[in-house]
């Protein structure tokens, strides 16, 4: 079984549901069967640098919620990462590009090829994904900054060499903004998005029960078939 997971690094929906897919696949009977593969999907592709502004801000501002929209949301996303030992702190989220952080998941993707480990829910592309995830929402930390990607990379076990030069490389760069316009062209404008073996399409927020059913239907739809 294929999964084919889009997701931006700096949505709390993506977080979460990273979280709900790696809990969903972790416990389905054929998790050494299935494989995840990270797609970048950039929430704003034109945004190059970080921006010095509170991430409510950017809520009212830039996406035309009401203060009170915005807190509402705010306190639920908080409430939901709870419930699943995730500590959000949404007041200290930067409003960065995530172009760098994808290329380092690209790279730590490539790595799971080399060592031949590209099922289950612990590849190394996962798990950094995770602690990209993890720094940006939890830690407040720049993931835009090379620094902190290496950081990442490094707090699970990846080569810093790997990272830069990934971050330095323009074939990674291509990769990136390659796989988001072909996100783009299928008609994917909600993160998170899920494709199941090229035939189920899932998006938006799932709780690992509703996961761990498509799952299970996608695996008995692909077995009729054979």
């Amino acid at each position: 079984m294929h999964i084919d997971y889009w997701c931006d690094l700096t949505s709390p929906w993506c977080y979460l549901g990273l979280r709900h897919l790696r809990q969903a696949v972790s416990t389905f009977a054929h998790a050494d069967e299935v494989e995840i593969t990270l797609h970048a999907f950039l929430l704003d592709p034109e945004l190059v640098q970080s921006q010095a502004i509170p991430r409510r801000v950017h809520l009212i501002e830039n996406l035309g919620l009401s203060l009170e929209e915005a807190q509402d949301l705010d306190a639920r996303l908080i409430t939901l990462g709870r419930a699943e030992g995730l500590a959000l702190d949404l007041d200290h989220a930067l409003i960065v590009p995530t172009s760098n952080a994808h290329r380092a998941i690209a790279a730590a993707a490539d790595w799971d090829l080399e060592l031949g480990e590209t099922t289950g829910a612990h590849t190394y592309s996962v798990k950094l994904a995770e602690a990209i995830h993890r720094s940006h929402f939890e830690m407040g930390l720049d993931i835009s900054d090379p620094d902190v990607l290496i950081g990442c990379a490094q707090d699970v076990g990846i080569e810093a060499q790997r990272i830069v030069l990934a971050l330095a490389s323009a074939e990674y760069a291509s990769r990136v903004f390659s796989d988001f316009h072909i996100g783009a062209q299928m008609g994917i404008d909600l993160v998170p998005t899920y494709l199941i073996d090229r035939t189920f399409l899932v998006q938006d927020h799932q709780t690992v029960t509703g996961l761990g059913n498509v799952l299970n239907t996608a695996w008995a739809h692909s077995r009729k078939e054979l």
